[in-house]
């Protein structure tokens, strides 16, 4: 073979490497580009749990604070009975005072509610616990 005849030929087989090379480039990139956005989805569902996870726990935690709000309200307004009856040396009626039996009622079931509330913020966070781990 000449020299001439070799050269089209080399030619042939450079040309054939960057468009090879290409191509590989390109599949590779898909690859990377596939596996990227199943990773990325695969962390916003991680993300999107995560955050139903937070917002419950936080609604529970706000609704166990409202609670204690109540429950200080209403040993405030205790207090401020108790306080008027001893004034006005009533204290001995204290039991069949009407306002005394509403006001220790209530504290009491709010005692209850927030001990409820606050026994789910524990399973809550278990459950999260649990969660984590898989």
């Amino acid at each position: 073979m000449t020299e001439e005849e070799k050269q089209p030929e080399q030619e042939e087989l450079k040309s054939e490497r960057p468009s090879k090379m290409m191509n590989d480039m390109i599949k590779g990139l898909r690859d990377f580009g596939s596996a990227a956005l199943e990773k990325a989805e695969e962390y916003g569902k991680i993300a999107t749990e995560k955050a139903e996870e937070l917002t419950k726990q936080g609604k529970i935690k706000l609704d166990i604070h409202q609670l204690n709000r109540s429950r200080t309200k209403q040993l405030a307004e205790l207090g401020e009975l108790v306080f008027n009856l001893a004034k006005e040396n009533k204290l001995k009626k204290l039991a069949d005072h009407e306002n005394f039996v509403v006001l220790v009622k209530s504290i009491n079931d709010l005692d209850a509610e927030i001990k409820e509330k606050e026994a789910l913020e524990q399973q809550v966070a278990n459950e999260e616990g649990d969660g984590n781990s898989e």
